[in-house]
């Protein structure tokens, strides 16, 4: 899935650099917008207590509103759900602020996010039925991250992030506690404004 995003990120990147005359863009104080795509999890950069790697792409669905024609402050909420035998829930809440470096139809961006994460997990034995606790994570990640903006007309643009994180975060199952520092793909998102 990284590999995806990576490679999104990079034609979203070109998009811009073609242009497009035509399009408009809703990048002005006061607008606001509503974003839905995928990210990675930020439990990807801490140690797994087992083999296993349940960890799939991050649904995030985040806001925006913007402060000046350049800034917004951007806030949302990213959830993830196994099942089978292995049953759990990934949930994030993130709040941050995002710089434009540009306000143009292709709209390159830097920005700085704060979340706060929990997962937990239980793995069922197939044979007995019985459910063990695979893990319970409280995380909290300060992140820096660098992307672009493609706007398709006024309203609609599609966005590619990748970033940088520091968190600590701790195995309650187990009372580890682990710090990290690690590249995020935070993923490729549409946008809505309005």
């Amino acid at each position: 899935m990284k590999k995806i995003a990576i490679v999104a990120v990079a034609v979203v990147m070109m998009a811009g650099l073609v242009g497009s005359a035509f399009a408009a863009n809703s990048l002005a104080q006061g607008s606001k917008a509503l974003s839905i795509g995928f990210g990675d999890s930020a439990l990807n950069n801490v140690a797994n207590p087992t083999d296993r790697d349940p960890r799939n792409p991050i649904v995030d669905i985040s806001g925006r509103i913007f402060i000046s024609k350049d800034m917004a402050i951007t806030g949302g909420l990213g959830f993830q759900m196994n099942s089978g035998d292995l049953d759990g829930t990934y949930l994030s809440f993130n709040a941050g602020i995002r710089k434009y470096l540009k306000t143009d139809d292709f709209a390159p961006f830097v920005g700085g996010q704060f979340s706060y994460i929990t997962y937990d997990a239980e793995e069922k034995n197939t044979v007995t039925g019985v459910s063990t606790t695979y893990a319970d994570y409280t995380a909290y990640e300060v992140s820096g991250l660098f992307g672009a903006e493609y706007f398709f007309s006024k309203a609609f643009s599609i966005e590619g992030s990748i970033g940088l994180g520091l968190g600590h975060g701790k195995n309650d199952q187990t009372n580890g506690d682990t710090t990290y520092f690690g590249t995020r793909n935070f993923g490729v998102r549409a946008n809505f404004y309005f």
